[in-house]
């Protein structure tokens, strides 16, 4: 049995790596533990500013480095309106104060840059609006205005994997403007239902939330003792996905399904209910996981094998969750959300240090809910992707008397289930999904000229049902789709 647990400690060193790099980030930080609250600050202050809409601006705000800590001009002018006051009763005063002044010197005052989301504390950090279209007209195109032709082609190419024919080309020409832009969406919905964007672009979008990796999942051929070397099956994550962001269907159900997707003999979808075991002669690959335990993508056999494998604290899986779902990437001081006396240190890791600490006092209590979760236990591996009561006390001393709180987005809940059920209720989740869909489409992230219609397409999301077809719909009518 030598073979398989080659494959594991090659995932290890990988799983590792991604907790030495977090710690490498948290270790660049370490004097900014004292101002935590900041980002929150910051956007409690300005509310209706791009960055704080369904997410949360960086340290970069204000600091050129933390560790050492350095101020921009943007941080030091705040710094000095503070006048050494305590910062979290005056900060939202001393941000008012320096609103008009213009801390860079790019011609733009604090809030002017605040409102248009780039950075006052940096001349480079600027945006340019689109320039008025000079010269000969476009013999194809309406140049700096939405095209119906240019948007029909676009959703054509996007969402049905080809041009639109000379057939289609044509018929689209000979409408009047109100039927064309019907006619567009009849070809979205058309799209939406084929193969290609389901099967191909929906699946390419889920790779970096799932991360196949072919020596562990279905797809390995190594066989040892005529036993397949499968630890989990990524084919059911990428089925859910797929299955959640078409038909209609509601999205949040990626963080709250308590069921799993598979397809009949005609390619049908269809739900799986109960435990489904792993298949004869291998190590894994069903969902052994009891459906009341189910946290939707978070909770799949493979991304608790992935993301806590050994892990007694599963520190990864919540980051992971936290980046992917809510586009909040901890390792890059976004989403800093400080829980009172956290971090616990709960696993003896030294995370409390001045150094981690910042990072650590939002992700911990993230990741204790995850900690009642098996990831690889090698002297039972049909245990992987299982819950067990007891695993947090059999695997953290002391866990039984510190009796951490899980908290995420600074709601306090009672397991991992009513946490990813809070995330996929959060304006994070709503604004991260549609960004996807938003940089698939457009190609690039919202810029300050689209960040209007963008704000308006997302938030529509539970008015929509949290259906990812009606958010397309609306993006495809948006000028940043429409206008070549």
């Amino acid at each position: 049995m030598q073979a398989p647990t080659v494959f594991i400690v090659r995932a290890l060193s990988r799983h590792l790596g991604c907790l030495l790099a977090f710690a490498g980030v948290s270790l660049a930080t370490t004097e900014a533990w004292a101002r935590p609250t900041g980002p929150r600050a910051f956007c409690e202050t300005y509310a209706d500013a791009p960055e704080c809409m369904g997410r949360s601006i960086t340290c970069n705000k204000c600091h050129l480095s933390t560790q050492p800590v350095a101020w921009n001009a943007y941080g030091g002018a705040l710094f000095a309106a503070l006048k050494g006051a305590e910062f979290d009763a005056n900060v939202a005063s001393a941000l008012r104060s320096i609103e008009d002044e213009d801390s860079d010197g790019d011609g733009l005052s604090n809030r002017e840059e605040i409102a248009l989301g780039t950075d006052p504390g940096d001349p480079l950090s600027q945006w340019m609006p689109r320039p008025t279209p000079e010269g000969a007209e476009n013999p194809s195109f309406a140049i700096g205005e939405y095209d119906p032709a240019f948007a029909y082609k676009r959703v054509r190419l996007l969402f049905c994997g080809a041009s639109p024919s000379y057939e289609q080309t044509k018929k689209f020409a000979e409408q009047g403007g109100g039927a064309q832009l019907e006619a567009i969406h009849d070809a979205l919905a058309e799209c939406l239902e084929s193969d290609f964007w389901i099967d191909e672009a929906l699946a390419s979008l889920a790779h970096p939330k799932i991360r196949p990796v072919k020596a562990l999942g279905p797809d390995t051929d190594v066989l040892i003792s005529g036993y397949k070397i499968t630890l989990a099956d990524y084919q059911w994550d990428y089925r859910l996905w797929q299955y959640l962001l078409s038909g209609d269907r509601d999205a949040r159900e990626l963080l709250t399904a308590q069921y799993h997707i598979n397809r009949d003999d005609a390619g049908n979808w269809k739900k799986v209910d109960g435990i489904i075991s792993n298949p004869p002669m291998g190590f894994g690959g069903g969902q052994l996981l009891a459906p009341e335990h189910r946290a939707g993508m978070l909770t799949t056999q493979w991304n608790l094998l992935l993301n806590i494998m050994f892990a007694a604290v599963p520190r990864v899986a919540a980051g992971h969750a936290y980046r992917e779902y809510l586009g909040l990437d901890l390792s890059l001081n976004q989403g800093i959300k400080p829980v009172a006396g956290e971090p616990l240190d709960i696993d003896a890791k030294g995370v409390d240090a001045a150094a981690c600490a910042q990072c650590h006092s939002t992700l911990d209590p993230l990741s204790y809910a995850f900690a009642y979760y098996e990831g690889i236990d090698l002297k039972h591996l049909n245990r992987t992707g299982t819950y067990r009561l007891e695993r947090p006390a059999e695997r953290i001393p002391g866990w039984d008397e510190a009796q951490p709180e899980f908290v995420v987005l600074d709601t306090k809940v009672d397991s991992l289930v009513d946490l990813a059920r809070e995330m996929s209720q959060s304006r994070e989740f709503q604004r991260n999904l549609a960004n996807v869909f938003f940089v698939y489409a457009i190609g690039h992230e919202p810029v300050p000229d689209e960040l209007e219609e963008f704000d308006a397409v997302w938030t529509a999301m539970p008015a929509d049902g949290y259906s990812a077809n009606r958010l397309l719909h609306r993006l495809v009518d948006t000028d940043a789709f429409g206008i070549p």
